[in-house]
């Protein structure tokens, strides 16, 4: 290609990347011709969409204070066996210490699948039977994400923001998004990051029950973390939208304001008796948070009145608000600016929020969550389930209380309560109790005059995405950003369009074509033939028409 195209066509890139508009701008039809032939001679190079619920394919951590590892008192185990001969490993009160355990894992067999062998089989065997087909007119629903397949995740709604012919033939081809060198370096990167709040201890699961009760038990221990250390990392949240279970992980859950400036500026324009904008000019509201008919219930956060005052890590309950986080790796030594390569990564954080919300609302139905699991709600976990459970000491100092005003306030007053809590929650239905409560003590937040009965301030809108060295794992800088309702509920109210089959898959527009370079399935696309060929119409068109004015 001329070296003149190409700086054309390099100079659109840049400025179509910077454009803020989810439609990219306006572009003369030489420029989109010279793109396009570019897109058509670059050599194609495979690229996937990260799957964010991959970094952790089970939810592997109990989330324990890993700073307490020292300092409170730690237990060794001893062997009973009770009058029908079932032996039991139990907590040795007596005995030395031993080396703290601060997280649970699945060993590795379970981590592997939470499922059966044969459902691994039978998982093989619909991959064959949805590669052998060429004609499927199935929804992408219900070809990849219903029973006996796992449900749908934050991966599957996020990744179609790039590309969703992309995202398609990536499920139609593997069954799921390929994993790259690139992203094996990121989950490296994120593993390292979760080393440092939790240490793994493995665990043996005997059910199904077993199995999704860890899940559970993760995340109590993941809310007991953050409220007792400021922070916690890789915790698993579900929700529901439009019928469908949706799955995701969150990267990092703190105390700590990622930008206290912009906070600032949003409580004084919250103070009483300012003047408000005209609504044509008014900001969208970053305090609506709900996707309406999307989710199961409405609802809605709002900024507390005051700002923390107090420890940055652990403040007090009366100012105490979470600020989400997600950690991206990235090869290059550079921050994405262009709004083309952060859109995923905003649509992403705002799901988080939504679904993170709504547990604490206690409007997730987990009756639907335990059926799309197949598990039963009702069956008892195995005693060896809760022996191993029971044996470990999860590091909370004697001094913590269950009262909420307490600055530090996970609900284990001392290393011995857990046996008896899983004793007394030996259920699925039992322990989603206990799990919902926790999520109640963490995101309880002072009343606020000014919200809505069914808000929640203590789950900040301001939403951070972090970026790292994928080599190092070194900070090279972070986007922060508000909760858009309105936007969120207009792409998940398209997406799920498509993924209910009400429309067919799209590819990219123009001013995105340069995202062809490096796709894998760009050969072949139709959507890309067909864009090249209404590009080359319309210069042809172009053409013609400046020819006949000259005349």
């Amino acid at each position: 290609m001329p070296p003149t195209t190409r700086a054309v066509a390099q100079k659109l890139a840049t400025t179509v990347a910077g454009n803020e508009s989810d439609y990219g701008s306006d572009i003369d039809d030489d420029t989109i011709t010279d793109l396009l032939v570019q897109a058509e001679s670059q050599p194609l190079h495979a690229v996937a969409v990260e799957s964010i619920e991959e970094h952790n394919p089970l939810p592997s951590a109990v989330r324990l204070p890993k700073q307490y590892r020292d300092s409170p008192r730690t237990r060794r185990t001893k062997v009973l066996v009770d009058e029908d001969g079932i032996t039991f490993e139990v907590p040795d009160n007596d005995g030395p210490l031993r080396e703290p355990s601060v997280e649970v894992e699945y060993d590795e067999s379970n981590r592997l699948a939470f499922s059966p062998q044969g459902d691994k089989r039978q998982r093989s065997l619909f991959a064959a039977q949805e590669e052998q087909t060429t004609d499927d007119t199935r929804s992408p629903l219900e070809r990849f994400r219903t029973p006996p397949r796992k449900p749908m995740s934050v991966t599957d709604i996020v990744s179609p923001a790039w590309c969703e012919l992309q995202y398609f033939y990536s499920l139609s081809k593997y069954g799921r998004v390929k994993q790259t060198p690139a992203m094996k370096r990121g989950s490296s990167v994120h593993k390292v990051l979760e080393e440092q709040v939790h240490v793994a201890v493995p665990v043996e699961t005997v059910t199904r029950e077993d199995m999704f009760a860890l899940r559970i038990w993760n995340i109590i221990q993941g809310l007991r973390t953050l409220r007792a250390t400021g922070m916690t990392r890789e915790l698993e949240v579900w929700g529901v939208i439009e019928g469908q279970v949706v799955n995701g992980i969150i990267d990092e859950l703190s105390y700590k304001c990622p930008d206290t400036n912009l906070e600032a500026a949003l409580l004084e324009k919250k103070k009483p008796g300012r003047p408000r904008k005209s609504k044509d000019a008014e900001e969208p509201d970053p305090n609506q948070t709900t996707l309406g008919s999307f989710f199961s219930n409405k609802g809605s956060g709002t900024l507390e009145q005051t700002l923390s005052q107090s420890a940055p890590n652990v403040p007090s309950s009366a100012s105490r608000k979470v600020y989400i986080t997600d950690i991206k790796t990235r090869a290059s030594r550079t921050v994405p600016t262009e709004e083309v390569s952060l859109r995923p990564t905003f649509i992403q954080l705002m799901l988080y929020r939504t679904l993170l919300f709504q547990l604490s609302l206690n409007t997730v139905p987990s009756d639907q969550i335990f059926a799309r699991y197949r598990v039963t709600h009702d069956v008892p976990f195995s005693d060896t389930f809760i022996a191993q459970i029971g044996s470990l000491d999860y590091n909370f100092p004697s001094t913590v209380s269950n009262d909420p005003s307490s600055p530090l306030a996970p609900p284990m007053s001392s290393p011995q309560d857990s046996i008896d809590e899983l004793l007394s929650h030996n259920t699925l239905t039992t322990l989603w109790d206990l799990m919902i409560s926790e999520f109640a003590l963490t995101f309880t937040a002072p009343p606020d005059p000014s919200s809505r009965p069914a808000q929640n301030p203590a789950i900040s809108p301001l939403l951070q995405a972090e970026f790292r060295a994928s080599g190092t794992g070194a900070i090279m800088g972070s986007k922060v950003f508000l909760h858009d309702e309105k936007r969120l509920e207009r792409y998940v109210r398209d997406e799920m369009a498509w993924w209910k089959g009400e429309r067919a898959a799209k590819g990219v527009e123009i001013e995105e074509a340069f995202k062809c370079r490096i796709c894998a399935f760009a050969e072949g696309c139709e959507w890309r033939e067909k864009k090249v060929e209404e590009g080359a119409k319309k210069a042809r068109l172009r053409r013609e028409g400046r020819g006949r004015s000259e005349v």
